[in-house]
This record gives C-alpha cells, sequence and structure tokens, in this order.
C-alpha cells in the first residue's frame, strides 16, 4: 500500500493500514477481512501491526508525551469539543460505517456512536478544566500529573464509544495514546482519530495499531514503554492483557463485561416496566456489557409478566439495519451468532421452559448472524445460561418471593459491572440498590447515556478502574507529592 498523509481523506473502506503513526499511513503483514453481518459481504480489509510497528508507535507517543502534557488543561478540553464537533459533522458517516462494520441499527449507532461520544468528549473538557490539578496537604502541595503513554484496547460492539470513552479521559489527563481497535470494527477508529487531529490534536499523540489480541493487543500490552493499559473485553482478553502488563508493570483499567440483574420490586408498574427491562436485556441484539440479561421478577406476578414479556417481543422488527424501522440488526458475525445458538441449545438441555421468544437462527436476505431474542425460565442457578455472559439475545428469567431473596439472586453472580431497580418507591428502590454487589445502579430507567460523567466499571469479575467523568481521568494521572 502506498504511503499517505493525514491530509489525505479518511479510508472508509477497502485496503486499510496496518498502523497511523503521526503522519503515516503505514502497510502490514497479514491481512484481516472486515465483513458485514447483513450484507455477508466484506466491506475492506485491513491488516496486522507486528511487534516492529507497534514499537514505532509507542516510540512516537513517548516522543509527543512531553509536549502534550505540558499543554494547559484548557487547551487540551478545547481540543476535546473540537472533536465532539467533528464528530457530529454528517459528512464524517460514523454511524452508517459502525452500522456496516458490525451490523448495529443505524438509529442506535446515530444515538450511541455518535451524539453519546460527543457528549462525552464535551463533558470530559468540562471535567478537564473543573478537575483538581493542584491540592495542598498538610503542608504538601499534590500534584495530578499524566501517567504517560496509554494502551486503549476496544472491543466491537460500541466501537466509537468505547474508543472515547478511553482516549478522551487519557488526553485530558495529558497522556498520549496508541489505540488497538477491533479487529472487526477498525475503520470507524480511523475517523475518529481523523477528528481528533483535526480538531489539533499532535498527530504523533495518538497512533492506532490495527491487528488481533494475541499478535498486536499483546505486542501492545506488554511494552515497556506503556504505561497504563485500559481494555474492554472478555474475562479471558482482560487476563491475558493483565498478564502482558506485569512484564513492564504497567498499571490497568478492565472492563471485562457483565451478567447484570433488572430487579423488578413486587410494586413497579409491570406493564409499563417489563417492556422496558426487555428492550435493556436486548439493546443492541444483545450485545452489550451492561444488558440486563437477569431478569429478577416477583413469583406472585409471574403470569401476567409472562404475557407482558410476549407481547413485548412481537414489537421488536429485525432486517436491514441501515432502515429507520428495523429496531434489531444481526449479530455482529456468523461465528458469534453460532456461540449464542449454542448456549441455546445448552440451556434447552439443561431442562430451560420457553417463556417467549424462539432462540432460533433468522433467515433474513444473505445474512448469516441474525439469532431471534429468547427468554427462559426454570434454570438452576448454577446453569450456564444463569451464569456465563452470552452477549446476545437470550435472557433468563429469575422468580423470588421476597425482596431479601431477590438481593440474593441479584448478587449471585461471578459478575459485577451493572444492574437496575425499578420500583413506585424511588426510595425504597434505592434502599435495595445500596445492596447490590456492582459498579453501578440505574433506578427506575436511568440510561447511562444520560449521565455521561458517572463513573462506569465494575466490580467482582466484572474488572476495576472507572471509566467516564473525573473519575476516568483520575485513571490517568498519578499524584506528586511537593513538600517544602
Amino acid at each position: 500500500m502506498s504511503m499517505g498523509t493525514i491530509g489525505d481523506p479518511p479510508t472508509i473502506a477497502g485496503v486499510g493500514p496496518a498502523a497511523l503513526i503521526e503522519d503515516r499511513t503505514i502497510p502490514g503483514g497479514a491481512p484481516i477481512p472486515v465483513v458485514n453481518p447483513f450484507t455477508d459481504r466484506e466491506i475492506g480489509v485491513t491488516h496486522e501491526a507486528g511487534a516492529a510497528l507497534v514499537d514505532e508507535a509507542v516510540a512516537a507517543a513517548v516522543a509527543a508525551l512531553p509536549g502534550w502534557s505540558r499543554t494547559p488543561a484548557s487547551r487540551r478540553a478545547a481540543v476535546l469539543r473540537s472533536t465532539a464537533d467533528l464528530i457530529e459533522r454528517p459528512s464524517h458517516r460514523i454511524p452508517a460505517m459502525v452500522t456496516d462494520e458490525m451490523g448495529m441499527p443505524i438509529t442506535l449507532s446515530t444515538v450511541t456512536q455518535q451524539a453519546l461520544p460527543a457528549t462525552v468528549l464535551r463533558a470530559t473538557a468540562d471535567a478537564a478544566e473543573s478537575f483538581p490539578w493542584e491540592q495542598t496537604s498538610d503542608g504538601t502541595i499534590l500534584r495530578r500529573v499524566a501517567g504517560g503513554v496509554v494502551a486503549a484496547i476496544t472491543p466491537w460492539n460500541m466501537p466509537v464509544h468505547q474508543i472515547i470513552a478511553k482516549v478522551a479521559a487519557a488526553f485530558a489527563a495529558g497522556c498520549t495514546v496508541v489505540l488497538k481497535p477491533s479487529e472487526a470494527t477498525p475503520f470507524d477508529a480511523m475517523l475518529v482519530r481523523r477528528c481528533f487531529i483535526d480538531a489539533g490534536l499532535p498527530a504523533g499523540a495518538f497512533a492506532i495499531v490495527n491487528g488481533t489480541g494475541p499478535v498486536t493487543g499483546q505486542a501492545l500490552a506488554s511494552h515497556p514503554d506503556i504505561a497504563h493499559v485500559s481494555f474492554t473485553g472478555s474475562v479471558r482478553g482482560g487476563k491475558a492483557v493483565a498478564t502482558a502488563a506485569v512484564e513492564s508493570l504497567a498499571r490497568t483499567t478492565l472492563e471485562l463485561g457483565g451478567k447484570s440483574p433488572a430487579v423488578v420490586l413486587p410494586d413497579a408498574d409491570l406493564d409499563a416496566v417489563v417492556p422496558r427491562v426487555l428492550a435493556s436485556g436486548l439493546v443492541n441484539s444483545g450485545q452489550a456489557c451492561n444488558a440486563t440479561s437477569r431478569l429478577v421478577l416477583p413469583a406472585a406476578h409471574a403470569d401476567r409478566i409472562e404475557t407482558l414479556i410476549d407481547t413485548a417481543l412481537g414489537h421488536f422488527v429485525f432486517g436491514d439495519p441501515t432502515a429507520s424501522e428495523t429496531t434489531h440488526g444481526p449479530l455482529a458475525s456468523p461465528a458469534h451468532a453460532r456461540r449464542v445458538l449454542d448456549h441455546v441449545d445448552r440451556a434447552r438441555q439443561d431442562g430451560a421452559r420457553v417463556i417467549a421468544g424462539t432462540g432460533s437462527q433468522l433467515d433474513i436476505g444473505d445474512s448469516r448472524s441474525f439469532v431471534s431474542p429468547i427468554v427462559f425460565g426454570d434454570l438452576d442457578p448454577t446453569a450456564a445460561a444463569v451464569r456465563e455472559e452470552i452477549f446476545g439475545p437470550v435472557l433468563v428469567a429469575q422468580y423470588y418471593h421476597d425482596v431479601a431473596e431477590a438481593i440474593e439472586l441479584a448478587n449471585d453472580s461471578q459478575y459485577g459491572l451493572s444492574a437496575e431497580v425499578w420500583s413506585a418507591d424511588r426510595d425504597h428502590a434505592l434502599e435495595v440498590a445500596t445492596q447490590l454487589e456492582v459498579g453501578q445502579v440505574k433506578v427506575n430507567g436511568v440510561r447511562t447515556r444520560e449521565r455521561p460523567t458517572v463513573p462506569f466499571g465494575g466490580v467482582k469479575k466484572s474488572g476495576h478502574g472507572r471509566e467516564l467523568g473525573s473519575a476516568g481521568i483520575t485513571e490517568f494521572t498519578e499524584i506528586m507529592a511537593v513538600m517544602a
């Protein structure tokens, strides 16, 4: 591939590079096809960045670090705000690119992969300007300083939002970044970087290395000049990243998924709540780390709830994700669809009762990636469908007889990322919320996207560290204590 500069039009599809470093567009190793899961056709190819290109990217970020870290916080905030303006421009086609790459309905990608990232950028800029960069304690000046070069490793399911959640905070903190996006969604990352550079970020401060986790991700996470690795993905991937980071004693922020409960209390307005809980569990066809995949429900209202679940599923529209009427698109790939279908088969073998839906492969166009939603009941708490993150349109209903049992069921998980609590009595909902073992609880339908500065992250096997707001900036800083 020929070399280019940052002044060239951004790559939308076709042949993508192995790396973008400073003003260079660099070819690399093995080709990695990018396939639209709705058309089942290749939309482009990127290439694997090996250890040598990772070295180059990190070296550029190291070189850019002194200048960017000394840039006033107000100027760094201005770059974030300008980036937000550019991300919102229709000409960049960011929502359409995400839809092409991984099948997210265009209505959802517009909200979550364009509007939300812009909101997060502006909120992070505000947080940077009010951040306590310098405080005094016991006669000592405590300064928050940039932690160094950050490796950001992001997933395919909410690709632009996950990139922005990491890099916006890192840049606000004065750090420089080397990003490895998912190999399934590389082109949106290139568009995002273009927006940052056009907004005034020094080109050396933000490099992209494309490739797979075992090759590019491993080389990046273990690089001796990386100070902090921020990773979102599976528990297995998180363990690999943490192990690699140990080599250089890099700090880590790990967001490793969840099996989030939605606790519907007995006094909740079921007609209003059940459809909303179901929509939350099946957002992005269930491909969301904080999807409420466990429905913790009052046994006294089981019949009514199951009728409402069946009715709500009937309102979903599966089809072309570029169509405005489509509510649910395909899963990200045929391979992922097969994994989800395997989970459905296993749940049936474990004796699950089908409450609603079919959990079957849907024949829509040329796609092999559609799976219809299914809600299971009567599963043992040890069943895989109850314990494991499926990352697809598969929900499990768990019934309780009193609120103490509801809390016990909600906490009976190796994960602790997110939860919902629903009640007609807000104070009662808050009381229950404080007893849940998770990093974030949403009461009565509050959405994450409505609170862009609220810390997001988990406990237990959902990982550690926090993203968004001042907590997200803090992740990427170190304390310098100056005693005088």
